[in-house]
């Protein structure tokens, strides 16, 4: 009961840290696929900070790779499409994310609208 009251709480603060980026709450789902369970909420700090700056400044075929200081998560961003959607820039990324236990590999359809950055999928 108590690790599925941790995973829950990670996800909320997932959640709730996306949402300044113009995230709902309903679209933090996104990263359930993710090694999320065994990410600390500074693990999630950082994928946070990192796939918003893949979603800023990579181009098609930039791998973007990243690791948390002093634990064994990590992971790799690639933008694998560039694509434009009812007239906004779009972005396709796959994540692969690793932890100690174990990996898992998604994607994600991010579009550019109202110059801020949504979850499409």
């Amino acid at each position: 009961m108590d690790k599925i009251i941790i995973k829950i709480s990670r996800l909320l603060i997932c959640a709730v840290m996306l949402m300044p980026f113009q995230l709902s709450a309903s679209n933090a789902g996104f990263l359930k696929y993710a090694v999320i369970t065994d990410f600390s909420e500074k693990d999630i700090q950082l994928l946070t900070q990192e796939y918003k700056k893949v979603l800023l400044n990579n181009k098609l075929g930039d791998v973007h790779k990243w690791q948390s200081e002093g634990t064994k998560i990590s992971g790799e961003i690639t933008v694998i499409k560039q694509y434009m959607q009812n007239e906004n820039k779009c972005k396709r990324l796959k994540f692969k994310n690793h932890s100690a236990s174990q990996s898992a590999t998604s994607y994600f359809n991010f579009c550019e609208i109202n110059k801020q950055w949504m979850l499409v999928n």
